[in-house]
């Protein structure tokens, strides 16, 4: 274990090399990365060549032994803990509602059109859904965008509602949508002391039907493999209870990773499904790189597609995911220009605070049914096992950073853990 130690473990070392491998591959396809400054509407304005493609299949090459590597060691570690205390099977879990927009698209699908999103959506490598107590509800995107509210009774936000009619009623096909979708939210920030009884969030608490949703790199997995269906790939194979994932030889031989939708979702089985997740990634980005070597060699080398900024009042969705699962952008735009924006990312919908149904949020949940598993007298314990939870969903909070320029004053706070009971 003491390889997993940050700054002088091998293994953390070691992942360091391969992050430093992915982003040479972006580079290829970018100039530059990280922040890279050449994505457009409709593209990238990159110059690509021949060798843009080699130089990134090369590098595939070598995750792909990562990969092989990363998923057996998450296999031996989950299995280790497992068996030596079924108990941690409780450690972070919750009940299996998982929201995902799904990702990768299929360029002879995808035509960027609201009107035909539930086609292209289908047709994504990694299958857009909603599950529900397990089950795969749908895999539309209109169904999932209709589903969205967003809400603030305890977070430092005022109500947006209480200022008269909502903007829009519908989607641009007709489809009812609630005055807390994306589409009709107000950012309105009042900041004040934290109470957890009351507001004490930066985030705000963003439901699927009312149903508090997780999302996450496994998720896209978890979504495509109860749909069982996957967009043409000799490398991958969604099963209706799993992944099967062949990953060339490159220095090492030939692999099939098998990954198994788990029986409970906690925090073992998010860490053994982000290992996995980067196989699952791995085995797209060979059949993308293929199909491109396919395009170069008939001509079709453009990058970009003309883009020409509507004049009109509209509204428009952008469906995508980060590293860390769902990702979505609500615009508003007249006469060229934008009148509203907003942005919900994985961490919105994991770190949400309590709805207003006193529903509480992912993490919430997650560490209410935890078990203290330390072996250790009371006065020593640590509180690893919450950590372990909270962890698992691979925070990532800088959507829910402000800054406060003025005239409070930080004082120390301490609540206790009863505080989620109330």
């Amino acid at each position: 274990m003491d390889g997993f130690n940050p700054l002088t473990g091998r293994i953390y070392l070691e992942s360091l090399e391969y992050t430093r491998v992915g982003r040479i591959m972006c580079m290829q396809m970018y100039g530059k990365y990280p922040h890279p400054s050449t994505l457009v509407p409709g593209g990238v304005s990159t110059t690509i060549s021949t060798s843009s493609f080699n130089e990134y299949y090369t590098q595939l090459g070598k995750i792909f032994d990562y990969c092989k590597v990363m998923a057996a060691t998450w296999d031996d570690i989950a299995d280790f803990f497992l068996e030596a205390n079924p108990a941690y099977a409780q450690v972070g879990a919750r009940p299996t509602n998982l929201i995902q927009t799904g990702i990768w698209d299929d360029p002879e699908a995808y035509d960027a059109t609201y009107a035909n999103c539930n086609e292209w959506g289908e047709r994504r490598w990694a299958l857009p859904g909603i599950i529900l107590d397990g089950e795969l509800r749908t895999t539309r995107l209109t169904d999932i965008n209709m589903g969205i509210e967003e809400f603030v009774e305890h977070s430092y936000y005022d109500d947006w509602t209480t200022n008269g009619a909502p903007r829009f009623a519908t989607d641009p096909l007709g489809n009812p949508i609630s005055p807390y979708h994306a589409w009709n939210k107000e950012t309105i920030p009042r900041p004040e002391g934290k109470n957890f009884k009351e507001k004490y969030s930066w985030d705000c608490a963003p439901r699927w039907d009312r149903q508090v949703m997780e999302s996450g790199t496994y998720g896209r997995m978890w979504t495509t493999a109860l749909a069982a269906r996957t967009q043409e790939n000799p490398f991958l194979d969604a099963t209706g209870d799993g992944l099967r994932i062949t990953l060339p030889r490159h220095g090492l031989p030939e692999t099939e990773l098998n990954w198994k939708i788990p029986d409970t979702l906690n925090a073992l089985e998010r860490n053994r499904g982000r290992a996995y997740a980067m196989a699952f990634t791995a085995a797209i980005g060979m059949n993308c790189i293929l199909k491109a070597f396919e395009y170069w060699r008939k001509g079709e080398t453009a990058v970009s597609t003309p883009y020409k900024v509507p004049k009109d009042e509209r509204v428009a969705v952008g469906f995508w995911e980060a590293g860390r699962g769902y990702l979505t952008h609500h615009l508003h735009m007249d006469k060229g220009k934008i009148v509203n924006y907003q942005i919900n990312t994985p961490s919105t919908w994991n770190a949400s605070p309590r709805d207003p149904f006193g529903n509480p949020g992912p993490y919430e949940e997650a560490i209410v049914g935890t078990p203290i598993l330390e072996s250790v007298s009371d006065d020593d314990v640590k509180g690893i096992d919450v950590l372990r939870a909270i962890r698992s969903f691979d925070p990532c909070m800088p959507c829910t950073t402000h800054m406060d320029t003025g005239k409070g004053v930080i004082v120390r706070e301490v609540n206790s853990c009863g505080c989620t009971l109330e």
